[in-house]
């Protein structure tokens, strides 16, 4: 009979810790504040209480489990992406982590890419729900254009959650000052 329930409660922790991941579909979840009604995207971890998250005003945006992507209006080649990478264990910002970030993020910039550049690295520039963030900006030339790009990453328990935004250089600076205000909106996560 112990040896049935401990089965039986151990299956249950699998299921729940399965459902526990972050899923970046988003459903639109009202608000109140003083009288005034906002519109806010909200998400489900599995724990019965909704992820949510106010993007930059007038951004358009989908979703789906893993990435959630917005695109600010009237702006030729920009796009921001929330993306969800799984860990397999709690990691913090340490130098070697940190490195190897940095080098993730050069390497994400589009095959072809030249005068890759980076601009800067940050530890904590932004603190959601109390957690530690690292920043990395870049700048690239494609095609014949500047690029901007920048990634911001957020560490939890058994995921990585990545913020990146890339556009025109001409557009970055104020994009990013959107995008980056926005993250501090982030409840639950």
């Amino acid at each position: 009979m112990d040896r049935a329930l401990i089965l039986l409660l151990s299956g249950s922790l699998l299921i729940a810790s399965a459902r526990a991941d972050l899923q970046l579909n988003p459903k639109i979840s009202e608000y109140e504040l003083d009288g005034a009604k906002f519109k806010q995207l909200a998400f489900s971890d599995g724990s019965g209480k909704d992820v949510t998250y106010s993007p930059p005003r007038g951004w358009d945006y989908a979703g789906s489990a893993n990435q959630l992507t917005l695109r600010p209006p009237n702006k030729a080649q920009a796009e921001a992406a929330i993306s969800r990478i799984p860990l397999p264990e709690p990691v913090s910002f340490d130098e070697k982590t940190v490195k190897k970030l940095v080098e993730e993020a050069v390497a994400s910039v589009p095959k072809g890419s030249t005068n890759v550049e980076l601009v800067s690295q940050e530890k904590n520039p932004v603190m959601i729900e109390r957690k530690e963030t690292l920043l990395v900006t870049l700048t690239y030339n494609f095609y014949g254009h500047t690029y901007g790009r920048s990634i911001l990453f957020l560490n939890r328990a058994k995921d990585q959650i990545r913020f990146q935004l890339t556009c025109r250089q001409t557009d970055f600076k104020d994009l990013q000052n959107a995008f980056l205000k926005s993250q501090y909106s982030w409840q639950n996560l």
